[in-house]
């Protein structure tokens, strides 16, 4: 699996919401994806690692993405890093605390600042959830 294929999985597991794949050259920084449902919005950052990091949690968040998610959540918007590690994991962080991830938190520092976490395959329930999470005011 790569980063491109979490893409894949996340518009093909998540339907019911308009997702958009953004590159965008310009502005350094700004997520992958965009989407909406139901007229809630926001952002998200994919990241996608083959095997859990040794030590330290570096999951390849650049500053300039951390500073991004952090001033768009300043704005009241909604914004997220969203992680794969491999076939066994799915975890959800939100814009707030990527300054805090950008700087390797230990793995026990990580797993507190998550939102939602799924070990192992996604089911279309655990899909379901964090779509409500994505979507919640």
């Amino acid at each position: 699996m790569s980063e491109k294929n979490f893409w894949v999985l996340l518009r093909t597991s998540l339907k019911d919401m308009k997702m958009y794949r953004v590159e965008n050259r310009v502005m350094k920084g700004m997520p992958d994806v965009h989407y909406i449902k139901d007229g809630k919005s926001g952002w998200i950052e994919l990241k996608y690692m083959k095997d859990w990091p040794r030590s330290r949690m570096s999951i390849g968040l650049k500053l300039n993405q951390s500073l991004w998610l952090k001033e768009y959540d300043e704005h009241k918007g909604q914004c997220w890093v969203l992680l794969r590690v491999g076939r066994d994991f799915v975890g959800l962080i939100h814009g707030r605390d990527a300054k805090r991830l950008f700087e390797r938190p230990s793995r026990q520092d990580f797993f507190n600042l998550l939102s939602y976490k799924k070990l192992g395959n996604m089911k279309k329930e655990d899909w379901e959830e964090l779509q409500s999470i994505l979507t919640a005011s």
